[in-house]
């Protein structure tokens, strides 16, 4: 007989609460890179996040999908011209990073916790998006993330290094 406690329901997981989620890789990988971060309330500079060290900072437009796009081992994303556009701007003033959070299809499994620890399941990606190159294209840009390029602690500190180098 199976209890009403032991049924497990398979959940894709809404759009918002993708959204949520890609926030939760940031934040893990900015503390322990010990940066602060700040969410942005009105992406109107096509930022969700921003990630602050004591001089620099890295502005993060944050996409999710349960549903990868692939190709010779990058994962392809189309971003709208109007985003990317903003992000790869060398006049910027922070560093325009582009972050892909691949999440399971089943939302319950996306995060687990025991006495041995907390995992995120998955991963998450980041492409630097400054000085990448205008385009004709109107609506969207398929951008082409690699996979090498995993969110970490230290690949946040390589981004900051990045951002700091452009006023040296």
């Amino acid at each position: 007989m199976i209890s009403r406690y032991s049924l497990v329901f398979m959940t894709e997981g809404s759009p918002k609460q993708k959204e949520r989620f890609s926030r939760a890789w940031v934040i893990a990988a900015a503390s322990a890179a010990d940066f602060t971060y700040e969410i942005v309330a009105d992406d109107e500079r096509g930022v969700d996040m921003t990630v602050h060290s004591h001089h620099h900072a890295l502005d993060l437009q944050l996409k999710a999908t349960s549903n990868p796009d692939e190709q010779d081992g990058q994962l392809v994303h189309d971003l709208d011209i109007r985003t990317y556009d903003l992000l790869r701007s060398e006049s910027r003033t922070s560093y325009g990073v582009l972050v892909l959070v691949v999440v399971g299809h089943d939302s319950t499994s996306w995060q687990t916790m025991d006495d041995a620890g907390t995992s995120l399941t998955r991963a998450a990606y980041y492409l630097p998006m400054l000085g990448l190159p205008d385009t004709a294209n109107t609506s969207t840009v398929r951008l082409k993330v690699p996979k090498d390029n995993l969110l970490t602690a230290t690949a946040m500190k390589s981004l900051m290094d990045a951002q700091a180098s452009r006023w040296t």
